[in-house]
């Protein structure tokens, strides 16, 4: 068993990136499967990975020494096969890169194929990995969502875009094509709450464990039995443009979740305003402009 006392540094952190820090081999989806089970456990009790650190807090991981060396030890980190990546924006602490839909933001397992994994290889052939850090992504897409991803490629970089996130400073912006002919511009205020199955559910008011969202729609063209929107998050939370698109009457076009699709999904990250830094923007894939032609 491993007991950390969180210092200063680290107040205001989240859990699950504290952990990644801590753990740099290990994936997210491990980590979080050590989470339910409360082989990782936060002030003695069981935790989501969610929560805020504050200095003092006391984590405690209930590895045995040969597993806690396997997923801790620094300057190896797990690396896939130097698949290349799109970097759209780079300077020294921070790096937005484009998802291609399809693949994984963050690996199920450790060592999958993922845009982090790709990052990783990316600054490891650039000889740009710190011996004491490995870098982590701050925002995740849906497996079907192409577009932007922000990482942090120092402990720095993590700090600064979690904190902007976190503070809503950052302007996230969408497209998307949805079905149908979507009734004009405007803000729309919902509840989302979790269910099974990795599914949402929306709610016109609040409903107990549900959180609020808030999603800006500007529709950009009309196309036949289609809509080309601009989509505003003044919220991020999980699956919260497609659900809420699909609660209105008008998923996205694809959505094997939400709609009826089962091929390609037409929701991209498009932009990302960051204070300081300006706007960064990632085009629409090629597939988008073919949908449009082939339904002007």
């Amino acid at each position: 068993m491993k007991q950390i006392v969180v210092d200063e540094r680290f107040s205001k952190e989240r859990l699950n990136k504290y952990l990644s820090g801590i753990l740099p081999n290990a994936s997210m989806g491990f980590i979080y499967k050590m989470l339910r089970k409360k082989n990782i456990v936060l002030n003695g009790r069981k935790a989501q990975g969610n929560e805020l650190l504050s200095a003092g807090d006391e984590i405690k991981i209930f590895f045995s020494d040969e597993t806690y060396e396997k997923f801790s030890k620094k300057g190896s980190p797990v690396i896939h096969n130097a698949l290349p990546v799109r970097v759209i924006y780079e300077d020294k602490d921070i790096i937005a890169v484009h998802k291609p839909a399809g693949l994984l933001s963050q690996s199920d397992r450790a060592g999958g194929d993922c845009v982090n994994a790709r990052i990783i290889s990316y600054l490891a052939q650039r000889k740009e990995l710190l011996p004491d850090f490995t870098p982590s992504i701050v925002n995740r897409l849906d497996r079907n969502t192409s577009g932007i991803v922000l990482a942090g490629k120092t402990y720095q970089g993590v700090r600064v875009l979690t904190e902007e996130i976190r503070e809503r400073r950052v302007i996230k912006t969408y497209k998307c094509i949805c079905e149908g002919d979507f009734p004009g511009e405007g803000t729309v205020t919902a509840y989302l709450k979790e269910i099974e199955g990795n599914q949402v559910r929306v709610f016109s008011s609040e409903v107990a464990g549900s959180k609020r969202i808030i999603t800006e729609f500007i529709p950009e063209r009309r196309l036949v039995g289609f809509t080309l929107l601009r989509v505003i998050l003044h919220t991020g939370r999980k699956h919260q443009i497609r659900a809420q698109l699909s609660a209105l009457g008008h998923p996205v076009v694809g959505d094997p979740k939400y709609g009826h699709g089962r091929g390609i999904m037409y929701l991209h990250a498009y932009s990302v305003e960051i204070p300081e830094i300006g706007l960064i923007t990632d085009p629409v894939p090629d597939n988008f402009t073919r949908f449009i032609n082939a339904h002007l």
